[in-house]
């Protein structure tokens, strides 16, 4: 009587580990293991932050290595208390702080007083991950919409020049009874190489 006990208690743990050993198998079959991300990041988390070299007006990202006119850097760093909050320094109207409105690379920069003492109008800063540009456009109310539709101005009134200079760009707007113009002005810059800083 123990011994017949024994061995259905067996077959009974035999099957179940069959059964098992198949559910296994058949999950295996459906998903692959991916390796583990590395390690987060400053840059992943935060991609415009970093060193740039501002693009002669009207220049692409492709055209920067045939440029023989000096130019002139741009930097953009964390705020230390608001991470949402980023500081431009290097341009020419002095630094400036935008705010993160769409992760991970569009801003806000609202009009302010610069460290230089300048008044600049509201704009928008956009930086591409992909292709390393940052662009920057002061002059124009951010479009919650669509905050890239006011470089397709700089892409329809580019004046190419020799120096790393912005481009002033006028531009007419229409609202039902109410016409105005303003004068929009673009950075472009290509981001430098850096190393990777670790989270903590």
């Amino acid at each position: 009587m123990k011994n017949t006990i024994f061995l259905a208690l067996a077959a009974i743990l035999f099957s179940a580990s069959v059964n098992a050993q198949s559910t296994v198998d058949s999950i295996e079959a459906k998903y692959k293991l991916l390796p583990m991300p590395g390690a987060l990041t400053v840059e992943k988390t935060f991609p415009v932050l970093g060193n740039y070299q501002l693009q002669p007006a009207g220049s692409t990202a492709a055209d920067a290595s045939t440029t023989t006119s000096a130019t002139s850097n741009v930097t953009i760093t964390l705020d230390s208390v608001n991470k949402g909050m980023i500081w431009i320094s290097g341009l020419s109207q002095g630094t400036v702080k935008a705010y993160l409105k769409k992760a991970p690379a569009t801003y806000r920069i609202l009009a302010q007083k610069t460290d230089a003492g300048k008044q600049i109008p509201e704009g928008t800063l956009i930086f591409d991950p992909e292709t390393r540009a940052l662009n920057i456009a002061l002059g124009s109310a951010y479009n919650e919409a669509n905050p890239a539709a006011i470089f397709a101005n700089l892409n329809a009134n580019a004046v190419s020049t020799v120096d790393a200079a912005p481009v002033t760009v006028k531009v007419k707007t229409k609202k039902s009874a109410e016409k105005s113009k303003s004068k929009v002005t673009y950075y472009t810059a290509t981001k430098v190489e850096q190393n990777a800083t670790t989270i903590q």
